[in-house]
């Protein structure tokens, strides 16, 4: 039995080019992966998810109201109700929470008979909860729903005009 060799077999030869086509895919792959293009893709992804996520938080707060103030009926750029006292119970609260749509953002404001303050807070949220906003309406569509609508620039300007909107039952009304 002799079970010499010479040079290398077909299978060899098939087995290194399929091993150094995997390794050259892979390294483009991650090449890809870490490019100006993908990370600027990443970037626009987080942007709207971060809109998102500030807009199921409002959504949420609004569905949760005790006492809805404004908008009663039709249009505005301002949205105020009353949340639940601090015992927990459905008793209105002396304080109207709201949203306003001002100086191409969103903020979270506070407001008593007597002034009205920004909130510093909504959960994790530091006003203005959105920059960069335009054309933001609360819209009152039936006596147990609203809806917000507005349109958003990303911060870096890659995205002109992307529109977001929610619509919102509300619950204890």
């Amino acid at each position: 039995m002799n079970t010499r060799r010479k040079g290398i077999t077909l299978w060899e030869l098939a087995l290194f080019t399929v091993f150094l086509a995997v390794a050259g895919g892979a390294s483009v792959f991650f090449f890809f992966l870490n490019s100006t293009d993908m990370k600027k893709a990443q970037q626009k992804f987080a942007w709207v998810q971060d809109i998102n996520d500030v807009l199921d938080a409002v959504a949420n707060e609004i569905a949760n109201s005790v006492q809805f103030e404004h908008p009663f009926n039709g249009s505005s750029r301002e949205c105020f109700f009353r949340g639940s006292s601090a015992t927990g119970s459905l008793i209105a609260s002396v304080f109207e929470e709201g949203f306003v749509f001002s100086d191409n953002s969103l903020t979270y404001v506070s407001r008593s008979a007597a002034t009205t303050t920004g909130m510093k807070r909504l959960g994790k949220f530091v006003n203005p909860l959105v920059t960069g906003c335009r054309d933001g309406s609360f819209v009152r569509v039936s006596p147990n729903r609203l809806e917000i609508t507005f349109r958003a620039d990303s911060p870096d300007g890659s995205v002109i005009g992307r529109e977001f909107s929610r619509t919102i039952n509300l619950r204890n009304q």
